[in-house]
């Protein structure tokens, strides 16, 4: 799977007028230096100013603030009226289109009805009533290693366990899942900007058959509540439509898996914690909250709707914002020791599913993916750790992950 930084479109563009020469600096999200860690690169940021502009953070090369502190990134993502989320993926432009990506790149009020109309999909008691499944689905998972002495665990469990669940979800095919997987692998972190673009228009094709097949024969699935819903009174557009169903396709491919990769990483290599949760499983559900602070895995993006000042800096109408969530949940203004994980820390407030209006709609059924993960993997393998001679495989971009994770155990 490629984990190069994609082709860039165009040199990077000068600084704006308004920018300080003292606070552009590199933060390039998507550079083969991210291949060692992520989070370690990211945690550097803290060394430096608490906003400065970054030339090279954006795929599109056109220079974006970089936000550092907790409080500022709280504010950054309450305000959609100063800061709005219109655009901030880019997947339409990319195939000379123009759909915004629902609710992801809407503001509210609009953003508001939309949400009301999605959230109860995965409400609580909604991921309560597929939790057998759930688990059905991870110790099928986990039977087909139980009886080996190792799997490469993206493969074997951190793709396929996360994924299955959201394509039976969504009402999608599983045995696409291997095709699925390409074009997100493409889209996302493509070596060439041609393949990011062939996979972004795979993917709007095979999403306009989709809605095409529901609007004919509804389902009891996520993909019919969509094109058959309506929003203050009106049918949905087909903008609109595409623009829901390409936010779930993308995000329900990949941030649970990259979270698991990261997880299940961690305990190999620190194996007393690994312990300590086998010993304490009712422990497991604030587990998962350390981890997710220490190991947030998206970066979003916002765009000035007005001249503001944030951390002593004047950002102007028409500035890029950029919020890699693991800044925040790393503070160490916000969190003692930030980089260690504490399965005792009080008080995490962290960023993984974002924060504010667009607060991850999806983040009851992660948590609960992933503890069942945690909890049945704890109860049935032995203590596990890195292969012995093997390479974990990782990766920056706008979803940090994990390609390849060999795993042993005795």
């Amino acid at each position: 799977m490629a984990t190069s930084a994609p082709e860039r479109t165009r040199p990077a563009q000068a600084a704006p007028d308004h920018v300080p020469p003292h606070l552009i600096r590199s933060f390039n999200i998507y550079g083969p230096e991210l291949e060692e860690c992520p989070f370690t690169f990211v945690a550097k940021a803290h060394e430096g100013p608490d906003v400065f502009w970054a030339p090279d953070a954006r795929l599109t090369r056109d220079g974006t603030w970089i936000v550092t502190r907790a409080q500022d990134i709280r504010f950054v993502m309450s305000n959609p009226q100063i800061f709005s989320s219109k655009g901030q993926s880019g997947f339409s432009q990319l195939i000379g289109e123009n759909w915004d990506m629902l609710p992801l790149e809407i503001d509210p009020p609009l953003h508001t009805a939309f949400r009301q109309i999605l959230n109860p999909i995965l409400y609580p008691r909604v991921v309560a009533r597929m939790l057998e499944g759930v688990i059905q689905r991870a110790n099928a998972l986990i039977d087909d290693v139980a009886d080996k002495d190792g799997c490469e665990f993206m493969s074997a469990f951190g793709t396929p366990f996360p994924i299955s669940i959201f394509m039976q979800l969504m009402g999608l095919p599983e045995q696409w899942m291997p095709v699925f997987l390409i074009w997100e692998e493409d889209l996302l972190r493509g070596s060439t900007m041609a393949r990011r673009v062939a996979a972004a228009k795979s993917i709007r094709l095979y999403l306009d058959t989709l809605a095409a097949e529901r609007r004919a024969n509804p389902r009891d699935d996520l993909a019919s509540l969509v094109v058959t819903s309506k929003i203050e009174g009106r049918p949905w557009t087909d903008d609109e439509i595409i623009g829901a169903l390409y936010l779930f396709f993308v995000g329900g491919l990949d941030t649970v898996a990259s979270s698991l990769g990261w997880f299940f990483e961690y305990l190999a290599t620190h194996p007393e914690q690994q312990q300590w949760l086998r010993e304490n499983p009712s422990e497991i559900p604030h587990a998962v909250e350390e981890l997710i602070r220490r190991f947030s895995v998206v970066t979003s993006s916002r765009q000035c709707t007005q001249d503001i000042e944030l951390g002593g800096v004047t950002m102007k109408k028409g500035d890029w914002v950029s919020i890699t969530h693991a800044l925040g949940s790393l503070d160490p203004r916000e969190f003692d020791n930030p980089m260690e994980v504490d399965f005792q820390r009080k008080g995490i407030r962290h960023f993984g599913f974002a924060f504010g209006p667009h607060f991850c709609i999806g983040s009851h059924l992660a948590r609960r993916e992933l503890a069942v993960a945690l909890e049945l993997w704890l109860s049935r393998i032995p203590q596990w750790r890195i292969r012995e001679g093997s390479t974990v495989k990782r990766h920056g971009s706008g979803v940090f992950g994990i390609s390849h994770l060999e795993l042993a155990w005795d």
